[in-house]
């Protein structure tokens, strides 16, 4: 055993056995549960009576010891953080495989049985060499700017980050490299790095840069043409501002990159390579404000996200916009616009057409979104929130409707110091031609409760 493995292994007894004799050494055990109970009606969007109900569960078990002191050479500074995280995601009573369109989803999960694995498992390194500079090294929780480009969604990334102070403006920069889990969904071998760098002034500016890479000589299909060895470069601005009642957060990003031929196919007999050439913006702003009839405070909010689509007429360049790893999922639902439709600037929970990887029928790509909302003064701490989303296809190469359809939201919520909420709510949705011609009309229920400490 080396010297620096025994001061290590003192340094975990004592936060775990003599917190006192540790000094700032501590452990922290942190614990989460989410039970959500849903009931679809029209689940597929076709005018068919395809309801669905079921409970679905969201626990989470995290144990961290902080600060351990380290000495790596003459830097007395240096900390040690060991992590450990344990999920488990699952429907209640379920013994088989999830259907679509929830299949998609829980692909990206390593199991949906309710069995805990691994979600992250790390060592973070601080004021590493004198510097005030942190490394974290395995798998880890991670998210790049808003989530737009790259987020682990629950199941970690393996790989190292950094981040670290610049000795001007009040700069930080960071790196990454990460290999994420495979998707159940499809065998890839994708490896994603990285730049961030971030200037504070009224708010913060943060520029990021990140490159996929999937390294596998497998044919994938592009446009309907077949590729392989796909390399996406994303280049994305961010600037988030809170300025007495009203906050703000908005990110854009740009899209390069090529796919090598998978030999030739229908409308490229010559094999050409692919070229990925897009775009996407999110914007979100807060307003509070204070109700002089009913002296509590009210809360406005707009949103606003589009992803460039693909125009069909340009076989060998695709401008759809679509990150592999960007914020989709939470638990065994989606993550992003609207409670049913869950729309991101690329993809949404699109029903039955869920076959395809934007979950929208066939010619359709990019989702345009457009979303106000209103959280009235709480009435002894229960709270209302009312939302409406418009949505709308960024291009369709089949034909000139673009209409997605709309959706309200309804919410009624109680929080307990942030350690206990309970929450239900109501959402209606109503297809656009561009779905479906009949227009038809889904519900979506929901009753949870959640618990953390």
């Amino acid at each position: 055993m080396t010297e620096h493995t025994r001061r290590i292994g003192a340094g975990l007894l004592a936060a775990l056995f003599f917190p006192g004799a540790a000094g700032a050494t501590s452990l922290d055990v942190n614990t989460f549960y989410r039970m959500r109970a849903l009931s679809y009606k029209n689940l597929y969007l076709d005018g068919g009576s395809n309801d669905r109900s079921f409970i679905t569960q969201n626990a989470q078990l995290s144990a961290f010891v902080r600060n351990i002191p380290v000495q790596l050479g003459p830097y007395p500074d240096q900390t040690l953080d060991v992590g450990l995280s344990l999920r488990g995601i699952g429907v209640a009573g379920s013994t088989t495989a999830l259907q679509s369109p929830f299949d998609s989803i829980a692909s990206h999960y390593p199991n949906t049985s309710f069995v805990p694995y691994v979600e992250s498992a790390y060592v973070k390194v601080k004021q590493l060499f004198g510097r005030p500079i942190e490394a974290t090294f395995g798998q880890q929780a991670f998210t790049l700017g808003s989530g737009l480009l790259l987020a682990d969604d629950g199941v970690g990334m393996t790989g190292v980050s950094m981040m670290g102070g610049l000795p001007f403006w009040d700069m930080k920069a960071g790196g990454f490299i990460f290999q994420p889990r495979n998707s159940q969904a499809a065998a890839d071998s994708l490896m994603v790095y990285g730049l961030t760098l971030e200037l504070p002034t009224e708010g913060v500016w943060q520029l990021n840069q990140l490159v996929e890479k999937d390294q596998m000589s497998q044919s994938v299909t592009v446009n309907n043409l077949a590729v392989n060895k796909v390399t996406r470069q994303f280049t994305s601005l961010r600037y988030q501002m809170s300025y007495g009642p009203f906050v703000f957060d908005g990110e854009a990003a740009i899209q390069r990159g090529s796919a090598g031929p998978g030999g030739p196919s229908p409308g490229n007999p010559n094999g050409e390579r692919i070229r990925f050439d897009a775009n996407a913006q999110v914007l979100k702003a807060k307003w509070r404000q204070r109700l002089w009839r009913t002296g509590g405070e009210g809360i406005a909010r707009l949103s606003f996200a589009r992803g460039s689509g693909d125009v069909g007429a340009t076989r060998t360049t695709d401008e759809a916009f679509f990150p592999s790893r960007g914020h989709r999922f939470d638990g065994l639902e989606r993550g992003g616009f609207g409670d049913f439709f869950g729309a991101t600037p690329y993809d949404a929970f699109g029903g039955k057409s869920s076959v395809t990887a934007s979950g929208l029928p066939a010619g359709l790509s990019g989702i345009q979104t457009v979303g106000i909302g209103f959280t009235p003064p709480a009435y002894r701490g229960i709270a209302l929130d009312l939302d409406y989303f418009l949505f709308q296809a960024d291009r369709n190469s089949l034909g000139a409707t673009r209409t997605l359809g709309q959706e309200y939201d309804i919410r009624l919520r109680y929080n307990a110091r942030d350690r206990f909420a309970i929450q239900a709510g109501i959402a209606f949705f109503k297809a656009g031609d561009a779905i479906s011609p009949t227009k038809p009309s889904a519900r979506r229920i929901t009753f949870e409760v959640l618990g953390r400490f």
